[in-house]
C-alpha cells in the first residue's frame, strides 16, 4: 500500500484532463525533489518567525519550479511561499510550496514534500505532492482521479470518528489561531478516536487522507500553498474537504481545513463546531 511502483505514467498523463498542466507539475516537482534530496544548502537556515524556518533549499526549489511553470504557462500567476506574485482570487494561479515540512527537512525527518497546485475559477484543477524521502509521488486532476505512484487512490471506508485515525497539525504562527483552544480539541480527538497523528506537513496529511492511511484531518493557521494540491487529492479520491463551521470561503483561502473520507465529515464538523470559537 505504501510504496507502489510507477506504471506507465506518461501514457496516463497524456490521457488526462489538464494533461499539459499535469505534465509540467510532475516535471517541476521532480526537479525540485532532486534539489531536496541533494540537501545542498540545507545547513543555510534562517528563522522567518519562531519555529518558522527557511533554507537555501526552499529557495532553490521554488526558483526551479517557477522557471518551468513560467516557461510552459507564462500567462498564469505564480503564488508560492518564498517569492511570489500578489495573491488574487480568480484566474489561473499556480500555488506552490517548495518544501512543505521545512522544519522536518532541516532535522532530517523524512516527512517533507514538494506541493504544486493549479487553481482556476472552479477551484483546484491539478495537484502534485512529491515526497522524495518517502519515494512517493501523488497527483490528481479535476475529474481524472487521484494517484500514488501511478496507482489509483481511494479514501478509507471507516464510518465513525470512534473507529478513525486522524491527522492534525499545531498552530504556532502569531494570528493563526489559539494553540490552547486547538489543543483542547486535539485532546478530545485523542480520547474519542483510535488516535491522532502529526506529520508536520499539511500536504502530506491531505495526501494520507486521500490514500486512506488516515480517515480525517483538521487544522487551522494554514496558507494556500499548504492546501491547494492536497485538497484535490482528497476530493478526487472520493473524500470531502471543507472549511470550519461558519467559513464562507474555501479552505485554501481561510487556512482552516476539515478533510475526511466523507463518511465521518458530519461528525468531524460537529466537533469543530464546539471548538471553533475557542481557536
Amino acid at each position: 500500500m505504501y510504496f507502489h511502483t510507477p506504471r506507465n505514467r506518461t501514457a496516463m498523463v497524456l490521457e488526462t484532463p489538464f494533461a499539459a498542466e499535469l505534465a509540467t507539475a510532475l516535471a517541476a516537482a521532480a526537479e525540485a525533489a532532486a534539489i531536496l534530496l541533494s540537501r545542498a544548502g540545507a545547513d543555510q537556515v534562517r528563522e522567518k518567525g519562531r519555529a518558522d524556518l527557511v533554507t537555501a533549499v526552499d529557495e532553490a526549489s521554488e526558483r526551479a519550479i517557477r522557471r518551468r511553470i513560467d516557461r510552459d504557462f507564462p500567462d498564469d500567476l505564480f503564488i508560492a511561499e518564498e517569492f511570489h506574485d500578489e495573491y488574487v482570487e480568480g484566474g489561473r494561479r499556480w500555488i506552490v510550496d517548495p518544501i512543505d515540512g521545512t522544519t522536518n527537512f532541516v532535522h532530517g525527518y523524512p516527512f517533507a514534500c514538494v506541493s504544486i497546485g493549479l487553481v482556476d475559477d472552479e477551484g483546484p484543477a491539478v495537484g502534485v505532492v512529491h515526497a522524495p524521502f518517502l519515494g512517493e509521488i501523488y497527483h490528481a486532476v479535476r475529474g481524472g482521479g487521484a494517484f500514488l505512484n501511478g496507482e489509483r487512490l481511494s479514501v478509507s471506508g471507516v464510518e465513525t470518528l470512534s473507529a478513525s485515525l486522524l491527522a492534525t497539525g499545531f498552530p504556532f504562527k502569531p494570528g493563526k489561531g489559539d494553540p490552547a483552544g486547538f489543543m483542547a480539541m486535539v485532546t478530545e480527538m485523542v480520547l474519542t478516536t483510535h488516535g491522532v497523528r502529526r506529520a508536520g506537513a499539511a500536504a502530506l496529511d491531505l495526501a494520507f487522507t486521500a490514500a486512506g492511511r488516515v480517515d480525517g484531518y483538521f487544522e487551522v493557521g494554514l496558507f494556500p500553498w499548504d492546501i491547494a494540491a492536497g485538497a484535490l487529492l482528497v476530493t478526487e479520491a472520493g473524500g470531502q474537504i471543507t472549511g470550519w463551521p461558519g467559513d464562507t470561503q474555501a479552505p485554501w483561502i481561510t487556512g482552516r481545513v476539515l478533510a475526511s473520507n466523507g463518511r465521518l465529515h458530519r461528525e468531524l464538523d460537529a466537533v469543530a463546531w464546539r471548538f471553533v470559537h475557542r481557536i
